[in-house]
């Protein structure tokens, strides 16, 4: 099995080294061929030039830069659309996602799920984040669930693992350009006959840099998506 992980990155100089070096250190150990797709937003501290000097070494590194910060999901779509492997997994370049967790990924895949998401919220799982981030999130993942009737606690996480076969059978939908892509893709996933679980992570507190999410804005969406995605379904028919 070959592995795409796809990592978006905006000013993630001191992190993204240390990601790589762990992916590789823990695919080398499994016996995993990878590639590591890089989608960077224009960095200004030096995140660029860190993967360009990883790349002189390491040839399973690609590296795509855009001209202006253009948001997680279309970050994660192209990442996606550029991977070669049987099976994509998308993580944040800070260390908050831990890659310890990579072969738990790998094995529902092989008993038979074709998409795993990582959970902040269900048994065994926890966050460091803040009170009101960890209520506004949970409460958003119970209320996804139930208008979805995806089996799932945690939906906007961007750790997760998708089959290659999934991803092309949902590429071509209209996504949101921010973290919403996250929701909508478990959708389109689930419509398409996807089976979908989770494992359970500890969501770690940054070592450096800061968060990018926009916490009240997105939220908001998210409240709404389950509305624009059925109307939307409605008008296909």
């Amino acid at each position: 099995m070959k592995i795409s992980f796809v990592i978006p990155t905006y000013n993630e100089h001191g992190n993204i080294d240390r990601l790589i070096k762990k992916i590789n250190s823990i695919t080398k150990e499994h016996n995993l061929t990878n590639e590591i797709i890089i989608v960077d937003d224009n960095s200004t501290d030096g995140t660029i030039d860190d993967v360009r000097n990883l790349q002189k070494t390491q040839n399973n590194i690609k590296l795509i830069v855009r001209d202006k910060l253009l948001g997680i999901g279309t970050a994660h779509i192209d990442g996606y659309n550029q991977a070669t492997g049987d099976l994509i997994i998308s993580m944040d370049a800070d260390l908050q996602h831990p890659p310890e967790k990579i072969p738990e990924f790998i094995a529902k895949i092989k008993i038979g799920y074709d998409v795993v998401v990582s959970s902040r919220y269900m048994k065994g799982g926890s966050t460091e984040t803040s009170f009101i981030n960890r209520i506004i999130s949970k409460l958003g993942g119970i209320y996804l669930s139930l208008m979805f009737g995806i089996k799932i606690k945690d939906f906007s996480t961007g750790y997760r693992a998708i089959k290659m076969e999934i991803w092309q059978k949902i590429r071509n939908y209209r996504y949101s350009s921010k973290n919403v892509f996250l929701i909508e893709s478990v959708y389109y996933a689930h419509k398409n006959g996807a089976k979908i679980t989770d494992i359970p992570i500890l969501f770690k507190k940054r070592d450096m840099g800061e968060s990018k999410t926009p916490l009240i804005s997105e939220s908001i969406k998210s409240l709404m998506l389950p509305f624009k995605v059925i109307f939307s379904s409605i008008k296909r028919k």
